[in-house]
């Protein structure tokens, strides 16, 4: 380990008694600033001080913020919905009306937008605490999860055609309607389950994903999972194809 010392001249910032004024160093070089009020401070004028060292770093932050925002802003952007308190964790899209979305923030709100005309049409404040998952039905009706619900419950799916809908979490487990009774529960390791995504046409088939970098196959008709695939990369999320629904998409992490 290298350490390196950083040393002061205590006569260049100390006041002789307590009486005295404070002494501040002066950059005479750095530009200066028109709207800073006069101060009862004294001035120790470095007429050799060379520019601001962090001048590079500073121009750089700024310029690549500026980037950030011209991109973010940039079309296809079309407008921003505000209305959360905290941040947004959680996006939902209505599975028969694409123009409306639900949306869960951390500190329990769920909110239903309208993305026509980017209005909010309704506020639930769920929980207490954040909120780790949302689904909604065909039917309007939407299910939200946290993490103190019946253990750690990491996401949530609606299976079509049904009443019932499935979390995550320690293992997969399928719900009835009321949330307050067990259907069935399933074993795929000892590992945590961070995802699970039902079928939207086979309401049958289940699809989730494992932080031992694995994706596995469930069909709710058996009492264990069809098959389970071991990837290189660790999976963060998964998407049916609504075109085509028996193939799925599968976001990785990329280690970078």
């Amino acid at each position: 380990m290298k350490v390196k010392m950083i040393s002061r001249n205590p006569d260049d910032y100390q006041r002789e008694t307590n009486k005295d004024i404070y002494k501040i160093v002066r950059n005479w070089n750095a530009p200066q600033d028109p709207f800073r009020a006069q101060t009862e401070y004294t001035l120790v004028r470095n007429w050799n001080a060379p520019q601001d060292p962090f001048r590079a770093q500073t121009e750089y932050t700024r310029a690549l913020n500026a980037t950030k925002l011209e991109r973010v802003f940039a079309k296809p952007f079309v407008a921003s919905l505000d209305g959360h308190m905290e941040g947004v964790h959680i996006l939902v899209k209505h599975p028969d009306r694409p123009s409306i979305i639900l949306s869960g923030a951390r500190d329990g709100q769920v909110k239903v937008w309208a993305l026509a005309r980017r209005h909010c049409l309704a506020t639930f404040q769920t929980h207490n605490g954040p909120v780790n998952g949302t689904s909604e039905s065909v039917f309007d009706v939407f299910l939200s999860i946290q993490t103190r619900t019946y253990g750690v419950a990491l996401a949530v799916s609606h299976i079509a055609n049904s009443s019932e809908f499935v979390t995550c979490g320690d293992g997969v487990t399928v719900w009835g309607a009321q949330g307050s009774k067990k259907i069935r529960e399933y074993d795929v390791g000892h590992d945590t389950v961070h995802t699970v995504r039902a079928n939207p046409i086979e309401e049958a088939v289940l699809v989730g994903a494992c932080s031992d970098r694995s994706i596995f196959v469930i069909d709710t008709r058996q009492a264990v999972p069809l098959t389970k695939v071991t990837m290189k990369l660790r999976p963060n999320q998964i998407a049916w194809n609504p075109i085509e629904p028996y193939t799925f998409s599968v976001a990785n992490d990329d280690y970078k």
